[in-house]
């Protein structure tokens, strides 16, 4: 019984010192095996016999390469998309940031703050002459929502009217959008 086990061990270093090395080329439409044996330098050309596993590898490999193919271009499209939208936006921001521009240029002696646009004349005019001044250009006197505001406007203008009247009741406080004055 130990005979046959250590036959076995010196088939199998017999077998390892006479491997060779094959190159298998497939051609399209080829149904042979080229064989190099590198250590008689012969070339032998045999039929291929292909089995249904060796098949079902080589189409899988074909669709799988396919998907691959298709996964890339698909890919490749969405970038192209991708960059020509956003070179479209950009060159609209810098269109708008540039009109923007142009129209804060036109906005002279105007002051920007917390979403609101302040504008002081250098003419002395009274209250109610002020007040029609900034109506007929689309304004109106100062509303004071805060104390903030309030702080900022008194250090940034030396003098101002602001849209506080009591024209309608003599004492009885309303702004000029009409809401009433509230003490904090």
């Amino acid at each position: 019984m130990s005979d046959g086990i250590y036959e076995d061990v010196s088939e199998s270093e017999r077998m390892n010192t006479d491997r060779m090395e094959m190159i298998v080329e497939f051609y399209e439409g080829e149904e042979y095996v080229r064989d190099h044996d590198f250590r008689t330098e012969t070339n032998t050309h045999q039929p291929l016999q292909r089995t249904e596993s060796v098949c079902v590898k080589i189409r899988s490999s074909r669709a799988a390469a396919v998907c691959l193919v298709l996964l890339c271009v698909l890919l490749l499209t969405a970038v192209i998309v991708l960059c020509v939208t956003f070179t479209l936006e950009r060159r609209q921001f810098i269109s708008k940031n540039e009109n923007l521009q142009m129209s804060l240029g036109k906005l002279d002696g105007w002051i920007y703050y917390q979403s609101s646009l302040y504008f002081i004349s250098s003419e002395k005019r009274n209250w109610a002459e002020s007040r029609r001044y900034c109506t007929e250009r689309g304004a109106d006197l100062i509303i004071i929502n805060d104390r903030e505001e309030q702080e900022f406007v008194k250090n940034s203008f030396d003098g101002f009217w602001i849209g506080l009247t009591d024209s309608d009741v003599e004492g009885r406080w309303k702004w000029v959008d009409g809401s009433t004055l509230t003490s904090e």
